[in-house]
């Protein structure tokens, strides 16, 4: 009898390494909108990594703003919005799979709106 070994990366989505900005927001059980910002580590069709100061509850449903580093016909700035699920914390990062997500098109108000505390100076 042999046993076949699979090696590499068997994930159905690819992922890509982009550390980008992103800001967040859900609702608790008692209803309180908590938000929040970071940078995002991974992401795939399915899903998203990212760093932030604070955990988020597992199973939260989020809402997310990605700062897209790529302009529409090379004017427009793009955000990705997303809702999702957190389906793990750890300290590699907050992992959140993705139910929904479309481009949007924005105005500078959009991440120039980010609280001060940066995380790019918190993070290693």
């Amino acid at each position: 009898m042999s046993i076949e070994v699979l090696h590499g990366d068997r994930r159905v989505d690819r992922r890509y390494e982009l550390e980008l900005p992103i800001r967040f927001e859900y609702s608790d059980a008692q209803n309180r909108l908590h938000v929040g910002n970071g940078l995002t580590i991974e992401l795939s069709r399915g899903g998203i990594r990212f760093r932030t100061h604070d955990p988020l509850p597992l199973q939260a449903h989020v809402q997310a703003w990605i700062a897209w580093p790529f302009l529409l016909q090379g004017i427009c700035p793009l955000e990705l919005f997303i809702r999702g699920q957190v389906i793990g914390s750890t300290e590699r990062g907050i992992v959140l799979r993705m139910r929904s997500y479309e481009f949007r098109t924005c105005g500078e108000r959009s991440f120039s709106e980010m609280p001060e505390r940066s995380l790019s100076s918190r993070v290693a």
